[in-house]
């Protein structure tokens, strides 16, 4: 039943995206396609086949080691505000947002920064932003921001872009922009993990959310002729 919703659920969105076209004869249904059944895909071999179920399981091992040491820092500032003992003297309401979520988003956001500092996120986003543009048919530029809403949130792409923004067409920009809604910064899916959503969910949701924002944005935004096809390249 559940994923019959979930199946419902999409035809609607996209046929919403369809009626709110604004060039729907422009709409290159090989991209399309190709995104809606990379993520299809990515969903199913993450959530019910046991090598994507590992994958996702490592890196969400990975993800809460990290959210472990930023709950250690925690612990050092402010004590027994953060210790099991809180939910017992409030009836299980000892969870403080601003105590155990913003401490662990303020310390991702920082570890992001010096891994992009350091190269290796750009190296990592590039890497993928090839690979689909290589699967989707698309520019690179789009490919490279979709990948990018994996670690950084809306308001932060269109800064990392900001030096090809004047080279895009309409369309590119457009999908830019729905990449960028399709998914939360890193330094917010860490403040959910907190709040205890499954990390393996978030980040299954989070890989799945570049060809979602990718093919949304095709529709929405109407696919114009020629595409700029140059490759930004990221150092930091």
């Amino acid at each position: 039943m559940d994923l019959l919703r979930s199946l419902v659920g999409m035809c609607i969105l996209l046929l919403i995206a369809y009626l709110f076209s604004v060039n729907k004869r422009k709409i290159k249904l090989r991209t399309v396609g190709s995104a809606l059944l990379l993520q299809i895909t990515l969903g199913a071999v993450m959530l019910y086949v046991p090598a994507g179920k590992w994958f996702i399981s490592s890196i969400a091992n990975v993800v809460n080691r990290v959210i472990s040491y930023s709950d250690a820092g925690s612990a050092f500032i402010f004590g027994g505000l953060v210790g099991p003992k809180m939910n017992v003297l409030f009836d299980g309401a000892g969870f403080v947002f601003a105590f155990h979520v913003l401490p662990a988003i303020i310390f991702i956001t920082s570890l992001i920064s010096i891994l992009y500092y350091l190269g290796v996120m750009g190296w990592l986003i590039n890497i993928l932003g090839s690979l689909f543009q290589k699967l989707l048919g698309i520019s690179k530029v789009e490919s490279f921001a979709a990948v990018t809403t994996i670690f950084l949130g809306q308001n932060e792409i269109p800064a990392v872009v900001k030096p090809f923004i004047n080279k895009m067409n309409s369309n590119e920009l457009f999908t830019v922009i729905c990449s960028g809604m399709a998914s939360i910064a890193g330094s917010m899916l860490v403040g959910y993990a907190g709040l205890g959503v499954p990390i393996e969910y978030l980040l299954a949701a989070s890989l799945m959310a570049i060809p979602s924002g990718l093919h949304y944005g095709r529709i929405l935004g109407a696919c114009v002729a020629g595409g700029w096809l140059y490759r930004p390249e990221i150092s930091h």
